[in-house]
């Protein structure tokens, strides 16, 4: 009996250890899993503080679409001078636009990894 008591004890202190780590790992990968549902907050109130901006990028764009929808003949100089300053306006949207979409890919991309770090489905 005495050998089954000390097997008994040396398991039950085995157990007792492998407990301990498990419960250690759980500890940490719930640390991790909060900073992580910490940061995918943080980028979507990124995302909806962009949004707006990217909805009246997209509100600008038709609005010059519509004007050049118009096609002004060009008479004179004032006019050619006018295309000029449309085309220049709507390059510089363009590359607003561009800027804009960029950062909103990034974070669209942060938050498909944050996601997946968390088990999440994404999109």
């Amino acid at each position: 009996m005495k050998a089954r008591d000390a097997y008994r004890k040396i398991i039950g202190r085995e157990a007792a250890q492998d407990i301990a780590k498990l419960r250690k790992r759980v500890d940490r990968l719930g640390e991790r899993t909060h900073s992580t549902a910490k940061d995918a907050e943080l980028h979507v109130r990124e995302m909806n503080r962009i949004a707006p901006q990217l909805a009246a990028l997209e509100a600008k764009v038709e609005d010059l679409r519509l004007m050049l929808a118009e096609a002004p003949r060009i008479d004179g100089p004032e006019d050619v001078a006018t295309a000029r300053s449309l085309v220049e306006q709507i390059q510089r949207e363009h590359a607003q636009i561009r800027v804009r979409l960029s950062a909103v890919t990034t974070y669209e991309e942060r938050l498909r990894r944050i996601e997946e770090k968390l088990g999440l489905p994404h999109d």
